[in-house]
């Protein structure tokens, strides 16, 4: 457009030298001074617009949403263009489904020339290349003083997603100066996760249950008394893999069905659950990072849900948004519904954020429970040793998608979760 414009403006000049005076100055006068007027508009806009980015706290997997871009000025002097970046991460779908990713940025440490080309190179392919998760937006406004531009986005992946408008840059009518303005707006979306139905006869549900048998065995539980101070318990429907000794037999004739004493003292504190927030230092494509972590986070929440549901509440411990350990006893689904929203506010982070942070929470450390549970994405030596430590039963469970990485402490039995969020042990594992 400026090269066009400087030779319009030659040819203007020599049509005044040549052919005719007054029309070629005229042209040459109204080629000089638009782009004037222009710059003025373009510079009296600059400070009297604002751009909000609008989003909803919280979206369903799958389920469109809309991101509205509020654009507002305080004149009515029609606004110049307005270009952005609108950018979605990779926990939604594709901005521009057909578009490549963009390479990985080449390190900057050499200092080569061949270097210094290729990250040149790779620079100037950022600026034109579409990508998948960023869309190029124009915007401009005429007489009216604000409008909303709304776009569709779904999520896919459950955890703290970042929508953006950065790079935003004014430009007058012509497109030959252009301001970059400092209002780039970010806000997040927590996307909530689909907690699976996980079934009873699943294997890792029935070793903790067979384990919580053997110490209810091996103990001597009181029995809860009820405000008439007469003794009483609480029952349930019979699982596989449940001791025999527990079942109340003339309960279970009246109703038909085997039901099962459940012992609120020897229950209520015998399963710790630890979801490690720590993120993997690797170059796996973010959506695959993302798919991996999602596996772990519903299969997790999918567990606890199984155990409240039978009689087993839990506590669930998971580094919060501030980075320090949050400890909280889920006893019912509707609680974990709720925590599933709290705990997905911080997600998985980066291991240095977290480097400050105990491998496992002090609570954990100090009860002699039956056994602990960890969930992590990082199955390196840091997690099982920090389980090997604690007196009691533990269990490291991680994605199938890092089994070659894996590391099995000296105590600490290894399983996966498969994509059809399942728990399997290692033998399982193909």
């Amino acid at each position: 457009m400026t090269v066009g414009y400087f030779c319009a403006i030659f040819i203007s000049l020599m049509f005044m030298l040549y052919l005719d005076g007054a029309i070629g100055m005229m042209m040459l006068a109204f080629l000089i001074l638009m782009p004037v007027f222009s710059l003025c508009a373009a510079l009296w806009v600059r400070k009297r617009i604002r751009l909000t980015l609008t989003v909803p706290e919280t979206a369903s997997k799958q389920q469109p949403f809309d991101a509205v871009l509020h654009l507002t000025k305080q004149t009515r002097i029609p606004m110049p263009f307005l270009r952005l970046s609108f950018t979605a991460d990779a926990h939604f779908t594709p901005l521009i489904p057909g578009a490549d990713p963009l390479p990985p940025k080449p390190s900057a440490a050499g200092d080569s020339l061949s270097d210094r080309i290729e990250l040149r190179r790779w620079k100037a392919n950022r600026n034109a290349q579409l990508t998948p998760h960023t869309l190029p937006l124009c915007l401009s406004l005429g007489t009216e003083r604000e409008a909303d531009y709304k776009l569709r986005i779904a999520a896919k992946y459950c955890g703290r997603g970042q929508i953006s408008a950065a790079e935003v840059v004014l430009s007058d009518y012509f497109g030959m100066f252009r301001f970059r303005l400092n209002t780039d707006c970010t806000a997040g979306v927590t996307i909530l996760p689909e907690i699976p139905e996980m079934s009873a006869n699943s294997m890792l549900f029935r070793t903790v249950s067979d384990t919580v048998n053997s110490a209810d065995e091996e103990s001597e539980a009181e029995p809860v008394f009820s405000a008439s101070a007469q003794p009483g318990y609480e029952h349930r429907s019979y699982i596989p893999g449940d001791s025999l000794k527990r079942i109340n037999w003339k309960l279970s004739s009246k109703r038909h069905q085997l039901m099962v004493r459940r012992d609120e003292p020897v229950a209520l504190a015998r399963l710790s659950v630890v979801l490690d927030f720590r993120r993997r230092a690797n170059s796996l494509p973010q959506a695959e990072l993302l798919e991996a972590e999602e596996q772990l986070i519903e299969t997790a929440l999918g567990f606890l849900m199984l155990c409240a549901k039978n009689g087993y509440p839990c506590t669930l411990s998971y580094p919060d948004a501030s980075g320090a350990w949050s400890v909280l006893p889920i006893e019912d689904a509707g609680q974990l519904r709720t925590e599933a929203v709290t705990l997905l506010e911080g997600g998985f982070r980066d291991a240095e954020s977290l480097a400050g942070l105990p491998p496992l929470p002090p609570e954990i450390r100090q009860d002699a429970g039956i056994l602990a549970i960890a969930f992590t994405a990082c199955p390196d030596e840091t997690a099982a040793n920090a389980l090997d430590e604690l007196p009691a039963e533990t269990y490291l469970v991680t994605a199938q998608r890092y089994a070659a990485d894996a590391v099995c402490g000296r105590r600490s039995s290894l399983w996966f979760v498969t994509p059809e969020r399942k728990i399997v042990s290692i033998e399982g594992v193909s």
